[in-house]
């Protein structure tokens, strides 16, 4: 519940209105303890609105990684999904922060974008 207040207070992130039940808790750990394994990744599987994204995002912050998501515009194609790419290998590789991509079902707008995540 205390890391749950403290997302609200970083800066650029908004707050979560989150019920932490026991089995959102459980799931946070999973989630936790996937992203803390070296090369950790996981497919978070639910129904919509269950929670998979907001539970993610909370296992990072807990985590102390970076979190990466795109943000879909109507003219976001293949060029700008490749430059956002680029964005979070800098941002992985290059500066070498531990960083988590979330990328959702909702985002793909083109076929082409699993094969660059492939």
């Amino acid at each position: 519940m205390e890391k749950l207040e403290d997302y609200a207070l970083e800066p650029g992130k908004t707050a979560m209105a989150l019920v932490l039940f026991r089995d959102a808790l459980h799931h946070i750990c999973r989630i936790h303890r996937v992203l803390n394994q070296p090369r950790g990744n996981a497919l978070l599987v639910g129904v919509g609105g269950s929670g998979r994204k907001s539970l993610a995002r909370l296992a990072t912050f807990v985590a102390d990684l970076k979190c990466f998501s795109i943000e879909i515009t109507k003219q976001y194609r293949q060029n700008e999904f490749r430059e956002d790419l680029k964005s979070l290998y800098r941002q992985a590789g290059v500066a070498n922060k531990p960083t988590v991509f979330l990328f959702d079902d909702t985002q793909i707008v083109l076929e082409g974008f699993l094969e660059d995540v492939n």
